[in-house]
């Protein structure tokens, strides 16, 4: 069966407006975080009713989305992360996992069409976006920056590959 958007538009032209939309996405979460839901919001909505597979991203959705929620959330509970008003995990962020994962395979689906290895690298590289949050005040780490940093980076190196190898068995091939 075929997948189709309740709003069809160019595959070419949604990975472009699905990768900005993730960018403004990040920033009004990463910045204003619960305050900026109803407008992350909104957005995400757009973007999910405009994709070209709706169902299988409910998948990817539910598969990534979770998965990151579910390793944020350990992270909190092992104490790595301290969250303010000492959240679980904030909403915000839980939102924003769902965001990621919408945006994995069209807005990011270059980087599934690389080797594992360079995935890997890049998952290594995007585990540095939490420095952010700590600068931000999102996020505090009870470990060294450094050590907490290098966990991170374990984790991304191996979450990113997997989750471009669950991205082409929901689509039975790259996109």
């Amino acid at each position: 069966m075929e997948q189709i958007s309740v709003f069809p538009i160019r595959l070419s032209a949604y990975r472009w407006i699905n990768l900005i939309a993730f960018k403004v996405t990040w920033v009004i979460l990463m910045v204003f975080q619960n305050k900026a839901l109803i407008p992350a919001l909104c957005l995400m909505m757009i973007i999910f009713l405009i994709q070209p597979a709706i169902k299988k991203s409910v998948v990817l959705i539910a598969g990534i989305g979770f998965s990151g929620i579910i390793i944020d959330s350990l992270l909190s509970l092992s104490g790595l992360f301290i969250f303010p008003n000492n959240d679980l995990i904030p909403f915000w962020l839980a939102l924003l996992w769902l965001s990621f994962a919408m945006t994995l395979p069209y807005g990011f689906g270059f980087i599934g069409r690389l080797a594992l290895s360079l995935q890997a690298v890049i998952g290594m590289i995007a585990s540095l976006s939490y420095l952010i949050g700590l600068n931000l005040g999102s996020v505090e780490y009870s470990n060294s920056v450094v050590s907490s940093q290098i966990a991170l980076a374990i984790i991304w190196a191996v979450f990113l590959p997997v989750s471009y190898q669950f991205i082409n068995r929901v689509f039975d091939s790259r996109l």
